[in-house]
């Protein structure tokens, strides 16, 4: 048996497991042959997939151009992946709909490669019950970069200060100048000719935008000597920019006026790993390795050994750097953002996470896609339906961007 969308069906196949609309009601028991009113019953009450028999073999009833080998294994390994989430909820359903298809249709089966890490004994007493007043006397040295957001943000916040001021600070770094150039030309902002000046930028996009974009684009460079027994760098930069592009898509159709700080915000809510991958590379190990063996989630070890997450950690880090509150609040809550004071940020960055890590576009080396927080999803109020059209949209534009991560 395996997974077939509503849309793909053909009359006359058997269910093999039985079908129940949001609320639980039983719309068609499992063994029944299903029929031209079923399948209407079916898209009348939003049932995006059905559970049907066969093997692989049985896949041309459905769609001719999918490879019912592809189809079924992507089905077993994205079903792994969600161990720890509600299949039953609705949302949840539908992102694993989603990743099925997009990860057959772009070939992503196997789970982002992960660095190999030799297994060794993690003893219980090497714990660390004080990190964050080990973090606290560690010496975490700002590079030149994020001193330019400083000066950027204090002219920012300047109410008489023009493009051409905010120009001339990002201009005293030509690496930035460069890249953020080179981002708001490509179709991620899609503007009809070619910007060739910061000043021409930020009177675009505006002077917030430009700041947010300067500061996600320079904290990250701080971490680009991450060893690579840690992490594949580059899958974490990719996870990173597809989670700050979802929660900018997300932002807007939820009409959310900081688009930008959500991207932002997407693009350093794992901020805290890179923390521990950089200056705690002991720690870093165990956890990982605990994780893989245990099969729990990543932060979940994260605060089983050290006794906070590297949401914490990374909101920890944005507090000593003065970064907008908005920053701090959807970063620490990512994963349980009904707890934030600003809960619809913190909602948007959490589902962008959990949509990037079931479609597999990079790793921050969490294995499993998190659970939802179903308080969340209920503030902010999406239909299920749009799902399909922000995935595609995200998509389109993390292809447009990937080459920017080279640089």
């Amino acid at each position: 048996m395996f997974a077939v969308p509503t849309d793909k069906i053909k009359p006359g196949i058997i269910l093999a497991e039985e079908v129940r609309d949001i609320n639980g009601r039983l719309l068609l028991a499992k063994g029944n042959e299903i029929g031209d009113h079923h399948i209407r019953i079916f898209k009348i009450w939003g049932v995006a997939e059905v559970i049907v028999e066969g093997r692989a073999q049985d896949s041309d009833k459905f769609d001719p151009e999918l490879n019912p080998a592809i189809f079924e294994q992507a089905y077993d390994t994205i079903k792994t992946l969600f161990r720890h989430t509600d299949l039953e909820h609705p949302a949840v359903n539908k992102i694993f709909n989603l990743a099925v298809q997009f990860r057959c249709e772009h070939n992503r089966i196997e789970v982002d490669s992960m660095v190999d890490i030799d297994e060794h004994a993690i003893d219980p007493g090497d714990q660390n019950k004080n990190f964050m007043q080990r973090l606290d006397k560690k010496k975490i040295v700002l590079p030149e970069i994020p001193s330019v957001v400083f000066e950027l943000n204090e002219v920012v916040a300047n109410p008489v200060s023009s493009a051409d001021h905010i120009a001339q600070v990002v201009n005293k770094s030509p690496s930035l100048t460069a890249l953020l150039l080179k981002i708001v030309n490509s179709s991620f902002y899609g503007f009809p000719s070619k910007i060739g000046k910061v000043s021409h930028a930020v009177a675009l996009i505006g002077t917030r935008e430009i700041s947010g974009l300067a500061l996600g684009i320079s904290i990250l460079s701080i971490f680009k000597n991450v060893p690579k027994e840690m992490i594949d760098m580059y899958s974490f930069l990719k996870h990173s920019l597809a989670c700050g592009i979802l929660s900018r898509i997300l932002a807007a159709q939820k009409n959310f006026g900081q688009t930008e700080q959500l991207f932002v915000s997407g693009l350093l809510h794992d901020l805290g790993r890179l923390i521990l991958y950089l200056y705690f590379t002991k720690e870093s190990r165990n956890i990982l390795t605990r994780s893989r063996n245990s099969e729990k989630l990543l932060y979940e070890v994260e605060q089983d050994y050290l006794g906070c997450d590297h949401a914490q950690l990374g909101q920890y880090l944005m507090e000593q750097w003065n970064l907008p509150l908005i920053l701090e609040n959807s970063v620490l809550y990512h994963h349980n953002p009904s707890k934030a004071q600003q809960p619809v940020p913190a909602a948007i960055v959490h589902l962008a996470d959990i949509i990037v890590n079931s479609i597999g576009i990079g790793g921050s080396g969490e294995k499993f896609v998190p659970p939802l927080d179903t308080a969340a999803w209920e503030n902010l109020d999406l239909p299920l339906s749009s799902l399909d059209a922000i995935i595609g949209q995200a998509t389109h534009q993390f292809d447009s961007m990937e080459s920017i991560l080279q640089l």
